[in-house]
């Protein structure tokens, strides 16, 4: 019975997902468009997952302070489930997400994405990305923090996988702080394997921002496990 009520709970959090979409989101996109104030797009964002989380019973609990709203930034984090994003999104501040190409292809949704500023990326083809860097630096200078999960995909059980090596070079290029947060909980209310949705508490924990001149003493392999070592220690 649990899994039953799991899967028709899950069904229910992407269909209001769905009618939010349409209904919810395209009059603040028409006042976005009609005052080229695309900057406040994304905060619809905050109330819309706000009213969705208290709907199906999402504790959603801040452990830790947030930097300075707009600070140019990079925002690591560990991946466990698709409610990440939206929890990013409610709980800490205006970002740029790294996102697969494809997604961008989905009608209406990928035009959604391209005015929250999100960058799309090929997985496997440095060749396809060869420009990304250039975008990265175009967001970070227009104070957009760029949001990444350096582990590439989501983990099925919420141990943290290998961290790509990628990130970390466009990192140390722009010389931009790095902002750990470790998100705990999030496998557990939507795991990544099916529809089903757990209601329970997810913890956002905020860590110690990396600054630039810290980046600068740092090899790639050695920010990598610094991020690492931050996001695991408040999450074992």
């Amino acid at each position: 019975m649990k899994i039953i009520r799991a899967n028709i709970l899950g069904f229910l959090f992407y269909l209001f997902l769905a009618i939010g979409l349409v209904t919810v989101i395209p009059p603040w996109f028409s006042f976005c468009a009609l005052t080229r104030q695309w900057t406040k797009f994304v905060l619809i964002t905050k109330p819309f997952f706000a009213v969705i989380f208290f709907l199906f019973g999402i504790k959603v609990k801040m452990e830790g302070t947030l930097p300075e709203k707009g600070s140019t930034c990079f925002i690591l984090s560990n991946h466990q489930s698709f409610i990440d994003v939206p929890i990013i999104l409610y709980k800490t501040f205006p970002c740029a997400f790294l996102a697969k190409k494809s997604l961008f292809k989905i009608p209406y949704f990928g035009l959604l994405l391209t005015h929250t500023n999100s960058i799309p990326v090929v997985r496997g083809n440095p060749q396809a990305n060869a420009d990304l860097s250039n975008k990265i630096k175009d967001r970070l200078s227009r104070n957009f923090p760029i949001m990444v999960f350096p582990e590439g995909t989501r983990s099925k059980n919420g141990e943290l996988l290998p961290f790509k090596n990628g990130i970390f070079r466009i990192i140390k290029e722009t010389g931009a702080p790095v902002f750990p947060i470790t998100l705990i909980g999030t496998h557990k209310v939507m795991p990544k394997n099916g529809i089903a949705l757990y209601p329970g508490e997810i913890k956002v924990i905020p860590h110690k921002i990396i600054s630039a001149e810290e980046i600068e003493k740092l090899s790639c392999d050695m920010l990598k496990n610094t991020v690492r070592d931050e996001i695991l220690k408040k999450k074992n």
